[in-house]
This record gives structure tokens, sequence and C-alpha cells, in this order.
């Protein structure tokens, strides 16, 4: 479940849609830079394909959006924003919160999010 503010945003983005309390997605596990392939777009490349993989016609999954779980550090956030990530709640207190941690924690990850409808 979605606090209501981020649940109205992923609702109004979704045509016709159910009032749905689960969406289908894919979770992305952890990826990590070897510090000799940094900086040459091998992370880029390979988000773009993992992203064409899931809206490719042969793709039976019916996946709508593809979820990370970043370290809440500034490389990889800054990685998954530049490929198109959101996050998923609004502040790192409402995901706190919500996720059940207190509001004044600093969390090890952030949930983020891709809409693969923006890609057809």
């Amino acid at each position: 479940m979605l606090p209501n503010s981020r649940e109205k945003k992923v609702q109004k983005e979704i045509p016709h849609s159910k009032q749905m309390r689960r969406y289908p997605a894919v979770l992305i596990g952890r990826l990590g830079i070897n510090k000799e392939y940094k900086h040459r777009g091998i992370g880029t490349d390979l988000m773009t394909f993992i992203k064409s993989w899931f809206i490719d016609a042969g793709n039976k999954t019916g996946c709508r959006f593809l979820i990370v779980d970043a370290y809440n550090e500034k490389v990889p956030l800054s990685y998954y924003e530049k490929n198109g990530f959101k996050y998923l709640f609004s502040s790192e207190a409402q995901e706190a919160e919500y996720t059940g941690f207190n509001a004044d924690a600093h969390l090890n990850t952030r949930l983020m999010f891709f809409d693969l409808i923006s890609l057809t």
C-alpha cells in the first residue's frame, strides 16, 4: 500500500485504472560497479536492456513498473534518477514512517520506480 498522496499520483498516470492496492512490478536486484569499468556507460546500457526486455512484445509478464531498493547514497540514487526512476515516497521521512521506521531515522535504502508505459 502507498500513502494517499503517492497512490493518487500513481493512479493518475494509469489510464482507466482500477482501484488496485498492488501493481505488477519487477524488483531489480542490486547492481554493483567495478571500479575498472566506471563511467563507460555500461550501467546505463544494462538499464536500457532491462527496460526494453519488459516492453518487448514477447514478454508475457504483464509488468508495468520496475522497482529498485537503491542504497541511500549519492552515486546510486543519481544513477537511478538519470535512468528515469522516481522515488516511491516523496521524502525519506515519509518512507521511513510508512515502512515502519521512526520518521527521523536515516534509511539505508530508498524505494524507487520506473513506469514502463513511458517507453511505449
